[in-house]
C-alpha cells in the first residue's frame, strides 16, 4: 500500500487580546501552546480577555486526497490558498476530515465544498447547530461505531473525553505512522506525558483511557490539535 505525504497545511496558531475601556491591546506571543501559558496569565490581570486559535490544518496525499479539520471561518481563504500553492483545488479534495465538530475545527468546510467525514455522536452534542449549516446532510459522510477506514490507509477510531463523537485518524506516512487526534490532546502537552489532564479540561476518566489507546498504537508522531506536531 502507498504511504501518506503528510502536510501541515497551516499550523496551529492563538491569538490573545485584552480590552481596555476602548483600547484592545494584542499579545504577540501567537504560538501554542506559548500563547495559551500567556492567555491565562493575561486573564488574571484583565477584566476583559478574549482569545482566537487555529488548529492544525492537515493535508493527507498519497492514494487519496484528504483534508483534516480545515479550521476556523475565518481560515477559508488562507485555506484555498494554501491548497493553491500547492497546485491544488477544492474539487481535487476525495473527503474532508473532522476529528470532532467544533466550530474552530470545522467553520473552513463552509467555503471548502466536499464531503464532510464526522462521528455520528458529534450530530447530538450541544455544539453542533453552529456547524451543522455547512454540514449538510447530503455532504456528509457518518463515522459510526468505535473504528473503521475512511480511506487506504487511513483509519479512524473513537477517542472520546474532548468531545463524545472526537475521533483519532491513523495515517501510513512516508514516515511511519501518524495520529491526528484534535483537541484528545492538549492544550498543553505535559499533561499528556505525565498522565496527568486537569479536571477543567475534560472528562478524565474518558481522556486517560483515550491517552492509552493512542499510545498503544505507538505512533512516529502526533498531530493534536493546538500542539505543534510531535514524536511521543
Amino acid at each position: 500500500m502507498d504511504a501518506y505525504r503528510l502536510d501541515i497545511l497551516i499550523p496551529t496558531a492563538r491569538f490573545a487580546f485584552a480590552v481596555e475601556d476602548e483600547h484592545v491591546d494584542v499579545l504577540p506571543e501567537h504560538r501554542s501552546p506559548e500563547a495559551y501559558v500567556a492567555y491565562q496569565q493575561m486573564k488574571a490581570e484583565h477584566a476583559v480577555v478574549g482569545m482566537t486559535t487555529f488548529p492544525n490544518t492537515v493535508l493527507l496525499r498519497g492514494p487519496r486526497t484528504l483534508l483534516i479539520d480545515p479550521g476556523l471561518h475565518l481560515q477559508n481563504e488562507p485555506v484555498l490558498r494554501a491548497l493553491e500553492a500547492r497546485g491544488l483545488a477544492p474539487r481535487d479534495l476525495d473527503l474532508v476530515l473532522l476529528t470532532h465538530a467544533h466550530l474552530d475545527h470545522a467553520g473552513a468546510c463552509a467555503d471548502v465544498g466536499r464531503p464532510v467525514a464526522v462521528h455520528t455522536r458529534e450530530r447530538e452534542a450541544e455544539h453542533w447547530p453552529a456547524v451543522a449549516g455547512m454540514l449538510v446532510d447530503g455532504r456528509l459522510t457518518l463515522l459510526e461505531g468505535d473504528e473503521g477506514e475512511v480511506a487506504p490507509g487511513v483509519t479512524w477510531a473513537l477517542t472520546p473525553g474532548h468531545t463524545a463523537g472526537g475521533v483519532s485518524y491513523r495515517v501510513v506516512t512516508t514516515a511511519g505512522l501518524a495520529v491526528i487526534c484534535g483537541d484528545t490532546i492538549g492544550p498543553l502537552r505535559r499533561d499528556f506525558d505525565q498522565m496527568a489532564p486537569p479536571p477543567e479540561e475534560g472528562d478524565v476518566d474518558e481522556l486517560l483511557s483515550t491517552w492509552r489507546l493512542i499510545r498503544s498504537w505507538q505512533p512516529a508522531l502526533i498531530v493534536p490539535g493546538h500542539l505543534p506536531p510531535f514524536k511521543p
